[in-house]
């Protein structure tokens, strides 16, 4: 719904720069004239009847609805008062404190409302039953086995905002294209975290670790592919971005549509296939043959519609990252921006040389705290997701 009127609200739900702002429509403002307290609700309450009539138009599924109103009645009044059916919005007439009656803006009409909001009404407003969904995606870096970062900070994402990671659509590159897979599909974090522990300690018997060739790094991935669900490709088409790397001309193509899960497994085995490392077969994927998209992926730009949250085990300028002091310069890897720094050269030894579990545990806690992190810093952007 939209408002076009000269009537507005105070205190917004929040402002960012997202498509859409949300307000609690049983709400007073400067332009209330009488308290909501102990009044009836059947019959507009204004006191001063010099006040001009103004047009509202309320815009829904099923249609617009433009209704007269006096300047200083809230919308509540306003629904109430014309009888206009919002599926049961102010069914209470207003006597209760909720967040059922709410309204959606455009984002230049919710940029005009100055006042800030408060806690109580982000709070309220976060009980809302179906919000509208907003734009914001993610993005999740190739980073190995520094996965388990990404891992601790989708945990904390599916904690705080459980709403956004069921909605978000996902770019992933490397692990980064697993972990969206188990995001748009619902596979639980812990039994991915269990396996990427798992090769990790077993990758420490060998000498030189995964590059070992004894060490099947393939029978590895395999195995924890099986864990996709069996509608697995229905439910990433369209909403699961992969990056890989087309071997014959070496250029990045992003996947997003499969027919079949097998094709879904294929193209997420050619995004984390590294030549030697993986193997020197890559998978094939409708005909053609791809490699990881790192290879290919700094060489294209590519974002979804709306705001995308990255996430980067390495310090740079993604949205989640490690936060420390800046290096000597900056360096693209895997799309990203990120810090020529020692730290950063020893997480980059550690996404191929993975080292003990336990310290993989602690980069786990690492990305759950830059993203619990981000998620204060941001509280007004991501309440009510």
């Amino acid at each position: 719904m939209s408002l076009s009127s000269v009537v507005r609200l105070s205190r917004p739900f929040f402002k960012t720069g997202l498509k859409y702002g949300i307000v609690n429509l049983n709400r007073t403002g400067p332009l209330q004239i009488v308290s909501n307290e102990m009044r009836p609700r059947f019959f507009s309450v204004s006191r001063v009847f010099c006040k001009d009539w103004v047009e509202v138009t309320f815009e829904t599924l099923d249609g617009s609805y433009t209704v007269k109103g006096k300047e200083g009645d809230n919308l509540l009044d306003v629904v109430i008062n014309n009888d206009v059916d919002l599926d049961g919005f102010g069914a209470c007439e207003g006597t209760l404190s909720c967040s059922t009656c709410h309204l959606i803006f455009e984002k230049e009409d919710f940029d005009k409302i100055e006042d800030p909001c408060t806690d109580e009404e982000l709070d309220m407003l976060d009980l809302a039953y179906g919000l509208s969904d907003t734009t914001l995606n993610m993005s999740l870096a190739g980073c190995g086995f520094l996965g388990v970062y990404l891992m601790g900070a989708l945990d904390c994402l599916k904690r705080c905002s459980p709403r956004f990671v069921q909605k978000a659509q996902v770019f992933g590159v490397s692990a980064g294209s697993l972990l969206g897979a188990s995001v748009v599909c619902n596979v639980p974090l812990d039994g991915i975290k269990f396996g990427f522990l798992r090769i990790a300690a077993e990758a420490q018997n060998w000498a030189m670790g995964p590059f070992n060739p004894r060490f099947n790094f393939e029978k590895y991935l395999c195995k924890g592919l099986e864990s996709l669900p069996p509608d697995a490709h229905i439910r990433a088409s369209g909403r699961l971005y992969i990056s890989v790397t087309r071997v014959r001309d070496m250029k990045n193509v992003i996947i997003s549509k499969w027919d079949t899960r097998d094709d879904l497994i294929q193209t997420l085995r050619a995004s984390c296939f590294i030549l030697g490392y993986s193997g020197m077969k890559p998978p094939l994927v409708n005909g053609e043959r791809y490699i990881d998209g790192g290879y290919s992926n700094t060489n294209k730009s590519f974002s979804l519609e709306g705001k995308v949250i990255s996430i980067s085990p390495f310090c740079g300028e993604a949205d989640i990252c490690p936060s420390e002091d800046q290096g000597v310069g900056k360096l693209k890897f895997s799309n990203l921006p990120i810090d020529v720094s020692f730290s950063n050269a020893v997480r980059f030894y550690r996404t191929l040389m993975p080292p003990p579990p336990h310290i993989l545990n602690e980069y786990y806690s690492f990305g759950y705290f830059d993203a619990y992190r981000y998620l204060k810093k941001q509280k007004a952007l991501m309440h009510g997701i």
